[in-house]
């Protein structure tokens, strides 16, 4: 986080104006989504960065005023008015090759009532002349850009710069780092956006009954006990082969990136629709990410006792090959159950973090070899000798052994769940390095070889002459 208060700019206009390309021409990366139909950026993104030397939070929003979404649109026009509500400054983009539209006065009148400073962007004017005719809306000076080409960024970075308030750098912003980071995963219209807005307590994410609404990871810090949590909904997934849509397949990638830097995942299951193959990549996925991980049966108002029986058993024979995960119910919508989820999820993050003394770790390791031993190979008898932590997040340890490669997967697989045991980590992914231990003997050994060998060899030379 930036240690200081920073200004907000936000991105709006019609839908395919080309906001989330200009988002991602300033902050120099594919941050946005950007697809060539309207209507694919449904949240805000926000993201911290310096533009014309100032460091400015900008934040892009759903395309507005126009009624493709159907339904949606409501939704879209809402989060664009949260964005208006912590907005210090306001880029109206527009679409030069389409030229003045009813929804760019509609918008325009929209931005002089907010009474914040707004910067009219002409975008897609690879001919600058394009941007005369947008003087019409009484937004001052337009500016011509092409976002896509890079053509006029300089100058709109400059005004960008020279428009956003001056905050003082002393200003008290929290630079702590979250208590938690917390990954909510699952397939679409499970119930995520949902979860998220009963622990945030507000409406922060579009909620909608069309499967794939949120198609980007957006970050929300909620404030917890005497810090705060850092939450991130992901996109909706679908099975990997099925993905045709170059959108949905980008959303999927941007959850495995949300799980690379979560401490925790939330895994939400559809009470009543059971669970499938897909279900159980995903939590594989974010066990192999490094995230610890719980299960939220989401729903569960709409299943009878006996159904909950079954759908517990069901579950626990298909996560038979992870580690032992929590199971919590819930009913997001009703916000039962959600409190309990989220301190276990706090929890399970910091156990994700876990760190142990080497003395105490020597301990665990002699104790488990005592429970079993470790299988010979070919004859030859396998030891471990010791064992360090050598990072956290999951939990990683290195284990010396005299012959660490002919040590089974079925008997690492033990040891990494003896650990989980020993040390209370449910859910928590744990790494299980080998190395070999130096024997002080084998250089003399190799030496005092090499030397009989160098004796046979003299003596081989002088009988042959």
């Amino acid at each position: 986080m930036i240690g200081y208060k920073v200004p907000v700019v936000a991105i709006v206009g019609r839908p395919n104006v080309g906001k989330s390309t200009l988002f991602n021409r300033i902050v120099r990366k594919r941050s946005a989504i950007v697809g060539d139909r309207p209507g694919v950026t449904v949240d805000r993104l926000e993201t911290e960065c310096v533009i014309g030397g100032e460091a400015v939070v900008l934040v892009d929003t759903g395309g507005i005023g126009e009624s493709q979404h159907g339904e949606m649109q409501g939704a879209i026009d809402a989060q664009v008015e949260a964005a208006l509500s912590v907005a210090d400054v306001v880029m109206l983009a527009v679409d030069a090759l389409a030229g003045v539209t009813p929804v760019d006065h509609a918008l325009a009148k929209k931005m002089r009532k907010s009474g914040l400073p707004v910067i009219l962007v002409v975008n897609k004017a690879e001919t600058p002349s394009l941007a005369t005719e947008f003087f019409a809306l009484g937004m001052g000076e337009p500016i011509p850009v092409s976002a896509a080409h890079g053509h006029g960024m300089q100058q709109l970075c400059t005004l960008i710069a020279a428009t956003v308030p001056k905050y003082d750098i002393k200003d008290p912003v929290s630079d702590e780092e979250p208590l938690a980071r917390v990954t909510v995963i699952g397939r679409p219209n499970v119930g995520k956006s949902t979860l998220i807005n009963a622990w945030l307590g507000q409406d922060r994410m579009v909620v909608s009954p069309i499967a794939g609404t949120t198609r980007d990871a957006i970050d929300t810090d909620l404030a917890y006990e005497d810090g705060f949590i850092r939450l991130v909904d992901t996109a909706g997934q679908r099975k990997a082969g099925r993905i045709n849509d170059v959108i949905e397949f980008v959303a999927r990638v941007k959850a495995v990136q949300a799980f690379r830097r979560a401490d925790v995942a939330v895994m939400v299951l559809d009470g009543a629709e059971g669970i499938v193959e897909q279900d159980m990549r995903l939590m594989q996925l974010a066990q192999d990410e490094g995230c610890a991980l719980i299960v939220a049966v989401n729903k569960v108002d709409l299943l009878t006792d006996e159904d909950w029986k079954y759908y517990v058993n069901r579950l626990d024979f298909r996560m038979r090959g992870l580690p032992d995960i929590p199971v919590f119910r819930t009913a997001a919508k009703h916000k039962k159950g959600v409190k309990k989820l989220l301190d276990h999820a706090v929890t399970a993050a910091k156990s994700n973090a876990f760190e142990i003394s080497t003395g105490e770790l020597n301990r665990w390791l002699v104790a488990a070899e005592k429970k079993q031993y470790a299988p010979s190979a070919e004859g030859a008898i396998v030891r471990l000798k010791y064992v360090s932590q050598i990072d956290t997040s999951p939990p990683t340890i290195k284990i010396f052994s005299n012959r660490p490669k002919s040590i089974r997967a079925s008997y690492t697989h033990y040891l990494e769940k003896d650990f989980r045991q020993h040390f209370k980590l449910p859910g928590v992914p744990v790494r299980i390095r080998f190395a070999k231990t130096d024997n002080p003997y084998e250089e003399k050994a190799k030496a005092k070889s090499k030397t009989i060998s160098e004796v046979r060899n003299k003596d081989r030379q002088k009988k042959h002459r």
